[in-house]
């Protein structure tokens, strides 16, 4: 068939306004895309903000059950609040749908949220509902489908936040010059977001939640893993009291900052160079080439040694459990107290029970998850790396390793020896010989930072606590969950001590010259942290009406984060528990990381004075 002339011009000239028309189109088109781009720029922080804003209505849906008894008014509003976070994702991605740049290249990345919108966009609807109800009716058999939703819904944008504050994690890093100033900040955030929780009426088995001064002592106390307490954590507390506690003593134990981190890299895989500076000093490496390595070392075996503490605890109760979810919560409490040198403990009496105070099983697997934790990360991987060279083994030990080893060695002998001589016929009488020496050993390995105790301590004699609060002073090692002074600091002080008297104008300790500006910082510590429990006790003493031994006692325990009480911690007024919040605060960031947040640092000058005498005698 043969086509009109025409007919072909028509179909030329037809083709031709399409096309003039689809460059016009395009021309247009662009101008369009400049102009959402130029929007888009404008909204990002407007989105982020509604983005915050939806993930705090999430928060409290998901908060309102827990910590509330729901009465038909909160069952109302928590109804309205999942509207609410229903309609809020589908504006969410609908607006950054229609600001992109490129709609499809934003679909294919982001087709589960399409489908979640989508799904939330029909729930909203009535029309919707009922055909989600036929279907549920016929194929799945659910209770109520848009509750089951709403819920994975929440869940997901849940782990979203989570998600987007670990990508900004770098950038929060890459920002912050003062790396000592930063760790207090992140403790000060991580017990304020504890000390809120406390107070949820869900959060303790009154339904009233704890009253602020006392939610703030507990979660201070968490946080700094230091034990003392105000209300018996464990009668006082719900089961969501509890794993709020346990969480901020992992947390506290590690470092919230630390362990943001370290769920970054098992996301991203790295960090900048800018960001490791700020890490560094956090996990105790100076090479900050090593900081990813060293924090991924320190939570595996954080977690390694806790998963095998729980372990040993469960098969070591010999204390009748209700369920077998009891025994696991209390396993898994107590391993990550004790080794978090925390001193928590989930029995009214700590582990002075009968069944727990002589219990072998127990007492070793508390020892030694106590003393792991108190080492220090830098000794245990060091101690693990070189395990396999036995025949060097000593010689090639680190002078900060040789240090740690010897002088908590000394310090767990010299403890267990002084208690057993002085408590022998005190609080270890009706014991066996055995259990004296095992009382005796877990009593000088938790006096010095764990807090629990299998003897009552308020009955220990006068002698025998005053050498407690001398171990307590002394405390663990660096770079560990222990408090006090650190061991290194106590032996660089005695060795300075003995070298003075001989004679030397120079320090040595394992054929090693240690350097004056070690021995100043020593000196520093010590002074700073006796300055810090005078005031405070003296504080004490103002405020409160005990003995002038058990205020010391509490005061050192707070400070060093053991734990240990005589007795008196419940009964402390409003303005003493704020003292020992402060105290447990300050030696858990220590005083002179605390000290160095906070003063203006000077330059360090390249000239020197003229030397001159000081007579000291």
């Amino acid at each position: 068939m043969k086509i009109p002339y025409h007919w072909k011009q028509k179909w030329v000239e037809l083709q031709r306004r399409w096309r003039t028309f689809k460059r016009k189109a395009n021309l247009e088109f662009h101008y369009v895309q400049d102009d959402l781009y130029e929007i888009d720029k404008i909204a990002v922080p407007y989105l982020r903000a509604f983005s915050v804003l939806l993930s705090i209505l999430v928060l409290v849906s998901i908060l309102l059950p827990i910590a509330f008894e729901l009465t038909p008014e909160l069952s109302q509003l928590n109804e309205q609040i999942e509207s609410w976070i229903l309609i809020g994702f589908v504006v969410n991605f609908g607006l950054r749908f229609l600001l992109t740049g490129n709609r499809s290249s934003f679909l294919r990345k982001r087709w589960f949220e399409a489908f979640l919108s989508i799904f939330s966009l029909i729930i909203l609807t009535d029309l919707g509902l009922s055909f989600i109800n036929v279907i549920d009716t016929y194929f799945l058999g659910m209770d109520n489908p848009r509750i089951a939703f709403v819920r994975f819904l929440k869940g997901y944008l849940l782990l979203f936040v989570i998600i987007k504050f670990l990508q900004y994690l770098p950038e929060l890093l890459d920002q912050q010059k003062n790396t000592a100033r930063f760790l207090v900040y992140s403790f000060l955030s991580l017990i304020a977001v504890g000390t809120f929780l406390l107070m949820l009426p869900g959060a303790t088995q009154d339904g009233l939640g704890l009253q602020f001064i006392d939610a703030l002592f507990t979660s201070t106390s968490a946080v700094c893993v230091t034990g003392l307490i105000v209300v018996d954590t464990a009668t006082h507390f719900t089961l969501f009291g509890e794993l709020v506690i346990l969480t901020l003593i992992q947390l506290g134990g590690i470092g919230i900052i630390s362990f943001a981190t370290f769920l970054f890299l098992f996301i991203s895989g790295g960090l900048g160079v800018g960001q490791m500076n700020t890490i560094k000093g956090m996990v105790a490496e100076k090479n900050s080439s090593l900081v990813a390595s060293t924090l991924k070392r320190v939570v595996g075996f954080t977690f390694a040694v806790e998963a095998v503490g729980a372990i040993a605890y469960y098969i070591s109760w010999e204390v009748s459990f209700p369920n077998q979810g009891q025994r696991i919560l209390f396993s898994v409490f107590h391993a990550i107290s004790a080794f978090c040198n925390a001193g928590f403990s989930l029995f009214t009496n700590s582990l002075a029970d009968p069944a727990n105070a002589t219990n072998l099983g127990i007492n070793i697997t508390t020892m030694i998850l106590i003393v792991l934790g108190g080492l220090g990360f830098t000794v245990i991987w060091e101690l693990i790396r070189k395990r396999t060279d036995k025949s060097k083994w000593r010689s090639r030990l680190s002078i900060h390793t040789r240090t740690v080893l010897v002088t908590t060695a000394v310090l767990i002998i010299a403890g267990t020896g002084f208690i057993l001589w002085m408590e022998w016929g005190n609080t270890l009488r009706g014991y066996s010989y055995g259990n004296k020496f095992m009382l005796s050993l877990f009593q000088s390995i938790t006096t010095r930072t764990a807090g629990f105790n299998t003897v009552d301590t308020g009955a220990i004699g006068i002698s025998a606590t005053l050498v407690m609060m001398i171990f307590m002073f002394i405390g663990g090692s660096p770079a560990s969950t222990a408090g006090g002074i650190k061991t290194t600091t106590f032996a660089v002080l005695m060795r300075s001590i003995s070298m003075t008297i001989k004679g030397y104008n120079r320090m040595e300790l394992f054929k090693r010259t240690i350097p004056n500006s070690t021995i100043f910082r020593a000196v520093t510590v010590l002074l700073l942290a006796f300055s810090c429990i005078s005031v405070s006790t003296i504080l004490l003493s103002v405020v409160e009406d005990h003995a002038f031994l058990d205020l010391l006692f509490e005061e050192i325990s707070a400070f060093a984060t053991v734990g240990l009480s005589r007795g008196i911690t419940g009964d402390l007024s409003a303005w003493g528990k704020f003292i020992i919040v402060v105290s447990m605060f300050l030696g858990r960031v220590g005083i002179l990381t605390f000290m160095v947040a906070f003063a203006s640092r000077m330059d360090t000058h390249k000239y020197e004075y003229p030397e001159e005498t000081i007579m000291v005698s």
